[in-house]
C-alpha cells in the first residue's frame, strides 16, 4: 500500500533579503514577510483555503516580484530569485525573540525621512533625544501589553505631534504614534496606554495606536502628518508676514504723525 503523502501546514522560506512564513488558519493561510533580522515588515491572511499552501505561497511571492515596492516590503527581490527552504520552528523562535526585545519598525523611506526631520527640529526634553524618547515609549507599551496579556506586538514607535517639528507651545503634549500587530482593537489599545497618565520629563505622553487593517501602517500614516505640518508652517508664515506688515504700517503712521507735528511747530 502506497504511503500517504504528508500534508504541509506550515512553511518558511528565504528569498533574497526577505524571510517568509506561511501556515494554515481558519480563513486560509496566515503569512508574514520579515527582513533578515526577523522583524515583520508585512503580512496578513491569504483568504483562499481551496488552494494548497504552496500555491498560496507562490501567489504571495509572485506579487512581491511583480508589484512596485511601495512600503519597503519587496526589498532586493527580483524576478529571478528563488525560494530557499528554512526550518519553520527556528524562524518562529527568532521572530518571537525579535518582537520580545521590541524591534524597531522596518525603516521604509517614508519613516526614515520623517524621523530625520524630527531629529532636526526636536528640542530635547531633560536631555533626551527623539530616538531615546521613542525607545522609552516602546518599553512602556511592551510592559503594559505583557502585564495585561494583550495580543499585540509593536511594529514601530514614532514621535508625531507638534514637538517633532518644533511647533509646540509651552504645555503641548508629547504626541507619539505606535503601529502594532495583533488582534486587539485600536480603542482598547488606546484605553490601555492612557490609564496611567504616562509622562516623560513632566510632559504628558499622548499615544495613538494604529494597526494595518484599520488606520493603516506608519508608512501610510506619516505622509498625512507631514502634510499637516507643512500646512501649519505655511499658516504660521502667513501670520508672521501679516504681523510684520501691520507693524510696518503702524511705524509708518507714527513717522508720519511725528513729521506732521514738526511741520506744525515750524509754522508756529
Amino acid at each position: 500500500m502506497q504511503q500517504e503523502e504528508i500534508r504541509e501546514t506550515e512553511l518558511a522560506f528565504q528569498i533574497a533579503d526577505r524571510i517568509i512564513t506561511i501556515q494554515e488558519c481558519g480563513e486560509g493561510y496566515d503569512y508574514s514577510i520579515m527582513d533578515q533580522q526577523y522583524r515583520e515588515i508585512d503580512g496578513g491572511v491569504y483568504d483562499n483555503p481551496d488552494i494548497s499552501i504552496l500555491e498560496a505561497l507562490q501567489d504571495i511571492v509572485d506579487d512581491l516580484k511583480q508589484n512596485p515596492d511601495m512600503n519597503g516590503t519587496k526589498g532586493n527581490i527580483t524576478t529571478e530569485d528563488k525560494l530557499t527552504p528554512l526550518d519553520f520552528d527556528e524562524v518562529a523562535m527568532e521572530a518571537e525573540e525579535a518582537n520580545r526585545i521590541g524591534s524597531a519598525v522596518y525603516e521604509s523611506r517614508a519613516v526614515m525621512e520623517f524621523k530625520a526631520k524630527t531629529e532636526d527640529y526636536f528640542r530635547p526634553i531633560n536631555g533626551l533625544s527623539a530616538t531615546e524618547i521613542e525607545e522609552i515609549v516602546a518599553e512602556y507599551i511592551n510592559a503594559k501589553v505583557m502585564e495585561n496579556d494583550f495580543d499585540a506586538s509593536i511594529r514601530g514607535v514614532v514621535l508625531s505631534g507638534s514637538r517633532c517639528r518644533g511647533l509646540e507651545k509651552q504645555y503641548s503634549d508629547l504626541d507619539v504614534v505606535v503601529e502594532y500587530n495583533g488582534d486587539e482593537r485600536e480603542d482598547d489599545m488606546f484605553n490601555l496606554l492612557h490609564e496611567d497618565k504616562f509622562s516623560i520629563g513632566g510632559i504628558r505622553v499622548d499615544i495613538n495606536p494604529i494597526s494595518k487593517y484599520k488606520t493603516g501602517t506608519l508608512e501610510e500614516y506619516l505622509p498625512g502628518v507631514e502634510k499637516y505640518f507643512g500646512e501649519k508652517r505655511q499658516k504660521v508664515s502667513v501670520r508672521d508676514k501679516l504681523k510684520e506688515k501691520k507693524s510696518e504700517i503702524r511705524a509708518n503712521g507714527e513717522r508720519a504723525d511725528k513729521g506732521s507735528k514738526k511741520k506744525s511747530e515750524n509754522v508756529r
